[in-house]
């Protein structure tokens, strides 16, 4: 795994660059006739399909230079699965653009065909086929940890779509509490609802980001500010879950596995507007679900950076104008729309001061929850990091066992 210390990143200070949702700003070569660029992206579940009114406003202003997202269905997993496949040459549909995970965007950038080319293109200078190559002055507007997530071996390889981090929702009425000792007494506000918090701990890639969180609230040095690889001490590890495992057993810390829902998320939402429980921890983009609004604040200790990325396929066909698309959806103006109509977390700071942001009650508390976040170990292996943890971790949070003795050389295998 590269060392990402030695990445430097633009200065998030300095001259703002001319928007790149001006459509003057760059000539677009038009499409041949019945072509357009294609974006495989997971399904938008935003409420007002925020990802799709984006894609439409690029299509109002660039008749001539269409685009459509092609949705894959499926957990995490299941798209990294498809999207691999769609990134193929050998793959019929000219998939031009990819909204990946943060946490794949390594892997993917890493990755090759059987003939050995590369499945997506480089987007900074060292780019070699394409004119307009994103430079230091547009990369500015972004918030540092986001674009991050969007290196691999200091290539530029995307440009951050959306951020995402957990925050906690606490029952309407209530009085956030400002320290987490003060915990005990926001929870107890109301003597009707159990004094307990959802989390998402099933078996599958909440549970990593949680138990992370969790973990890191005990002891945040067990990952990297930065996403490089952490060094992984048995004993450290075992001495955070103890306690999360704890918090597990008290009732404390509570996964709602009786409910039915399509997914985690979803089920610890059912069980705070059912008021199973005094608060819990969810993404952002549950705020708008739940009536009446609820109040938030950020996590105690750093989260655990989400979001997706926008990367430009290898096999693209159309890779100037790919890359004009990529720089439009991640503008501060079309930032500020995703934000508003889908609740996703801006990925330009600027975004988050404007007048229209601050009528979000939780959005400060989200700016610093973005800066304070973490992103997962940065590597081409973070599958196996993930399985590493789930098979680890998930048994001996839920039967109180210790964590393997293994773990530790599982876990440095898996870093690499």
């Amino acid at each position: 795994m590269t060392s990402l210390s030695m990445l430097v990143l633009p200065e998030e200070t300095g001259p703002t660059p001319t928007s790149s949702a001006d459509p003057a700003a760059v000539e677009l070569t038009p499409l041949p006739a019945g072509e357009e660029l294609l974006v495989a992206s997971g399904i938008d579940q935003s409420r007002n399909s925020a990802r799709q009114q984006a894609v439409d406003e690029w299509n109002r202003r660039h008749p001539d230079v269409r685009a459509r997202i092609v949705e894959v269905d499926g957990d995490t997993d299941a798209q990294r699965r498809r999207f691999k496949n769609l990134l193929d040459p050998r793959e019929p549909e000219p998939i031009d653009i990819v909204n990946l995970d943060s946490a794949h965007l390594a892997e993917f950038a890493e990755a090759t065909t059987e003939e050995g080319q590369p499945l997506l293109a480089a987007l900074d200078a060292k780019a070699p086929d394409i004119p307009n190559p994103i430079t230091g002055d547009l990369l500015r507007i972004f918030l540092r940890n986001p674009l991050l997530t969007c290196y691999w071996q200091n290539t530029l390889y995307a440009l951050p779509f959306n951020s995402d981090v957990g925050l906690l929702f606490f029952q309407a009425g209530t009085t956030p509490p400002q320290t987490a000792e003060d915990l005990p007494r926001a929870l107890s506000a109301n003597p009707a609802v159990p004094p307990r918090i959802a989390i998402q701990l099933g078996r599958d890639e909440a549970f990593v980001v949680n138990i992370l969180e969790q973990l890191l609230a005990v002891n945040p040095k067990l990952l990297e500010e930065n996403g490089t690889s952490p060094r992984i001490v048995q004993d450290e590890w075992e001495e955070a879950l103890a306690v999360v495992r704890g918090q597990v057993k008290a009732g404390l810390l509570y996964y709602p596995d009786d409910l039915k829902a399509d997914s985690a998320e979803a089920k610890t939402t059912r069980a705070f507007q059912n008021k199973t429980v005094a608060a819990m921890r969810n993404w952002p983009v549950w705020f708008g679900e739940i009536q009446p609004e609820p109040e938030v604040r950020r996590l105690f200790g750093p989260g655990i950076l989400g979001g997706q990325n926008l990367a430009v396929a290898a096999k693209s066909r159309h890779k100037a104008q790919s890359i004009e698309l990529i720089k439009f959806l991640t503008s501060a103006e079309i930032q500020q729309k995703l934000l508003l109509d889908g609740r996703f977390v801006p990925t330009t700071e600027s975004t988050y001061s404007s007048p229209a942001a601050q009528t979000i009650p939780y959005i400060d508390q989200l700016l610093e929850a973005v800066k304070q976040a973490r992103p997962r170990p940065i590597t081409p292996n973070y599958y196996r990091v993930s399985s590493v943890i789930i098979d680890n971790l998930y048994p001996a949070v839920w039967g109180e066992k210790e964590i393997p003795a293994t773990f530790e050389r599982q876990m440095q295998d898996a870093l690499g």
